[in-house]
């Protein structure tokens, strides 16, 4: 199983309550489905970049899941039609290579040391 983050903005009028029922759900059918809900995060009430269907504002939830590829296009299509639900995006998450994980200051070492070489040259060729 692959892990996807999924993205969902709420209409601002939903009542939390309802929110909490709509994620429930959608935790339910992720383990229904043989996956696993790994994180929730709630971002809240935020402003859109343009309105979506005459609203500012949009409640924001981000969901990490691991779950089988079949189900993407089942979610998708409930959030279709599900009203309250104003726009979602579901992506396929990105890998942190091991390399990058386990140095974290090597990529700044070796930005410093091209930035070095480059400055270096120029004083060569400089008449």
């Amino acid at each position: 199983m692959k892990i996807y983050e999924t993205t969902i903005i709420f209409d601002p009028g939903l009542e939390e309550a309802r929110i909490n029922d709509e994620v429930e759900r959608l935790s339910q059918s992720i383990g229904a489905a043989g996956g696993e809900v790994i994180e929730v995060q709630r971002w809240g009430k935020r402003k859109l970049a343009y309105n979506i269907r005459k609203r500012r504002d949009g409640t924001y939830i981000h969901i990490k899941h691991k779950s089988p590829p079949e189900l993407i296009g089942e979610m998708d299509r409930r959030f279709r039609l599900n009203e309250s639900v104003l726009r979602h995006l579901t992506v396929l998450a990105a890998k942190e290579s091991p390399r990058t994980a386990e140095e974290p200051g090597r990529v700044a070492e070796t930005a410093a040391a091209g930035a070095e070489t480059a400055s270096t040259r120029r004083e060569i060729h400089e008449p």
